[in-house]
């Protein structure tokens, strides 16, 4: 292999590009090195040199060399030229930038004279605004002894606020019965009256369910009656108009009949 013949073409396929002349030849190579080379080799061992670290430099491996008489029988091969991409860019360094530090925590002294500017401010706003207010109570008082005069009325009413209009009464919404129920009046000539109609013993229930007769009544207004009934009962009781048969005891009920009334069994009368 001529080592003179094999550089000058590794150039020329790379694209070398020579840069100066003297007594060297300088060429930049495609990946940015600079290969040196002299105008005229010295001897065979400086030749097979500079190709050597021409092919380092692109890259090219070379294959083990062969003996004298292997390169006398083998026939004359153009080496294989590997291409490796240029180097990625190197990725930029950032600086490790300490992480910013917390704070310092306030003094009690520095809270304190913070505190001391916030409250300023507000007392500062509020005594502006009560300042404000003050001269409106002034001005209102000075337009007081005005106000009994028609030519000016119209003018005083523009400077007056509006009154509000009192918030409407809230609206009670009844919500319906469940089912429709009668009230029942109860009177002690009522009750007078339907005792007589019964010629054995009674009860305040059976009183009521007279009176009642059937009608449809919530448990409220069936309380309320039950209670009406036995209270008129014993105002007749204590009127000797009625009688008690035997007392209440535990959840027996008292036990009445009615009176004899000056002849009348069955109906309203004075007592005999």
């Amino acid at each position: 292999m001529n080592a003179v013949a094999e550089t000058d073409r590794l150039l020329s396929e790379h694209g070398a590009v020579l840069v100066r002349q003297g007594k060297h030849r300088i060429y930049r190579l495609p990946t940015g090195q600079l290969f040196t080379r002299p105008k005229t080799p010295s001897d065979h061992r400086s030749t097979l040199n500079n190709l050597s670290t021409l092919r380092h430099a692109l890259g090219i491996q070379r294959a083990q060399e062969p003996t004298k008489g292997d390169r006398e029988q083998m026939p004359t091969q153009r080496p294989t030229i590997v291409k490796t991409p240029p180097p990625p860019a190197a990725a930029p360094v950032v600086a490790n930038t300490p992480p910013a530090a917390d704070p310092p925590e306030m003094s009690l002294k520095d809270r304190i004279q913070a505190a001391i500017v916030i409250e300023e401010q507000n007392q500062e706003r509020v005594l502006a605004e009560a300042q404000a207010v003050e001269r409106r109570v002034n001005m209102l008082k000075a337009l007081l002894p005005f106000a009994e005069d028609p030519s000016i009325e119209a003018s005083l009413r523009g400077v007056l606020p509006a009154p509000e209009p009192p918030p409407p009464p809230p609206v009670m919404v009844q919500r319906p019965p469940d089912a429709i129920t009668e009230r029942v009046q109860v009177t002690r000539q009522l009750v007078l009256a339907a005792t007589q109609t019964f010629d054995e013993t009674f009860t305040v229930n059976d009183v009521m369910a007279l009176m009642v007769n059937g009608r449809q009544i919530d448990p409220d207004e069936r309380g309320r009656v039950r209670s009406s009934i036995a209270q008129a009962m014993m105002g007749l009781h204590e009127r000797g108009e009625l009688v008690k048969e035997q007392e209440h005891f535990g959840r027996r009920q008292t036990i009445w009949r009615k009176a004899q009334l000056n002849g009348h069994s069955n109906g309203v009368g004075t007592r005999a």
